[in-house]
């Protein structure tokens, strides 16, 4: 859920769903299960006591314990998929994929609880990409600078609510490709968990990004030791607080990847993961395949990742040997900026090596701690190609459902990371 001036984002809500992954026989911190279900509920009629309406003059005849029938929905995925059929349960047009257990259960009855999704009027899957720079979301950070092994620095900067102490959760974000604290999608979910939840945040900005370029070590999708270091150092500093964390698009990634490298020593107690491709090379080809993927959207990708090099290629181009500054600045598309940096910045001989380090897919089946994978049906990075597919069928869900420990959520739109909502179907604001 996001605040903003532009739209009520109530569909928008990852973290009220993270008290879902905690049972009332859990043994956490009593105010940790609270703000999850405080979350849940906020403006959830359903919640509240019914009062018992007039009718004509008198009491209505309904009688109180009357429960009203379900609603029914349209099936959206019916779960059959190379030849299988996974458990999934469709509901305001979203869907979600899962092997059955309480937890799972439990977590998608309040998915479920979010509605059906207020598309603006203006709403389209380009357009709700622009929103969010229409949009203040006001967050007072702590910059901290950590010092890597190599010289270089690793910039936090942390979100801390009025009332905290050493049990109080702490959020992790990842952001996605060239991303960093000042983003608005990224200060939009902070001030949400700081404001709502009144749980501390944390978020890493990747090198170069908002932050200092120390070292030759520069930000690369297949490489987490940083987050790793992240995760220990708020782990270590606040050792009774639970720790979640969140990625996003390139950061959701990395989180997967890193969740299935700790598997049961993961430091994390749950964790969202949102809009994840699960690995890059099949999106990227099929994306760059149509006129629109590659002109507009590899583009864009391309664009955003060269900021960096602007402001720090020079100095690249002194302390790594081999590296043309020019060539990765004249990239149109984000092939051919790979092409430009994987050998001299990220140290492979061939790219389709670096293509297979960056996937996140092979470690789904060691995630051992729960998490939510949000997916927009709508996202363009996984549906554009030469022939348009949905979202369900670029992305390995059924992997994802035999993992007994992760739900599969897609909502009907959001687009890539822009889960934008109106007041009310339809409105504009």
């Amino acid at each position: 859920r996001s605040d903003t001036r532009m739209a009520e984002a109530s569909f928008w809500d990852p973290f009220g769903i993270l008290g879902a992954f905690f049972g009332p026989d859990q043994d956490i911190p009593s105010h940790v299960q609270a703000a999850g279900s405080r979350m849940v509920t906020d403006g959830n009629e359903s919640a509240k006591p019914r009062k018992k309406k007039l009718y004509f003059g008198g009491e209505s005849m309904v009688p109180d314990d009357y429960v009203p029938p379900p609603p029914t929905h349209p099936i959206v995925f019916d779960g059959k998929i190379k030849g299988r059929e996974l458990h999934v349960r469709n509901f305001y047009r979203h869907f979600a994929c899962y092997s059955p257990s309480v937890l799972n259960d439990t977590i998608v009855d309040r998915l479920e609880t979010l509605g059906e999704y207020k598309k603006p009027a203006w709403y389209n899957g380009v357009l709700a990409s622009c929103t969010p720079t229409l949009v203040e979301h006001d967050v007072e950070y702590d910059r901290e600078a950590l010092d890597d092994d190599d010289g270089g620095v690793i910039c936090i900067d942390w979100a801390h609510p009025s009332r905290h102490d050493e049990t109080t959760p702490i959020v992790l974000i990842f952001p996605g490709l060239a991303g960093h604290s000042g983003k608005d999608y990224i200060r939009s979910v902070a001030k949400k968990v700081v404001t709502s939840l009144g749980w501390r945040v944390c978020v890493l900005n990747w090198r170069g990004f908002n932050s200092p370029l120390a070292s030759a070590k520069v930000f690369r999708p297949d490489d987490i030791s940083d987050m790793e270091t992240v995760i220990n150092v708020a782990g270590s500093r606040y050792p009774v607080a639970p720790l979640y964390g969140v990625g996003f698009s390139a950061g959701s990634n990395q989180l997967v990847k890193y969740l299935g490298k700790s598997k049961k020593f993961s430091r994390l107690c749950a964790a969202v993961s949102v809009c994840n491709g699960f690995e890059y090379s099949s999106h990227l080809n099929r994306l760059e395949a149509s006129s629109m993927g590659k002109g507009f959207y590899s583009r864009g990708m391309t664009v955003l990742h060269q900021e960096y090099l602007k402001k720090h290629g020079k100095d690249l181009e002194k302390k790594v040997p081999g590296f043309d500054l020019n060539r990765a600045l004249a990239a149109t598309s984000h092939s051919d900026l790979d092409e430009a940096l994987v050998q001299s910045l990220y140290g492979y001989e061939e790219i389709s090596d670096y293509y297979e380090a960056v996937a996140s897919r092979p470690y789904i089946p060691s995630v051992e701690v729960p998490l939510l994978c949000i997916q927009a049906a709508d996202d363009p990075l996984f549906t554009e190609g030469e022939e348009p597919k949905k979202c369900w069928e670029t992305l390995p869900v059924d992997e994802l459902h035999d993992n007994t420990n992760i739900v599969y959520f897609e909502t009907e739109l959001g687009s890539h990371l822009n889960f934008v909502e109106a007041n009310r179907p339809e409105g504009v604001i």
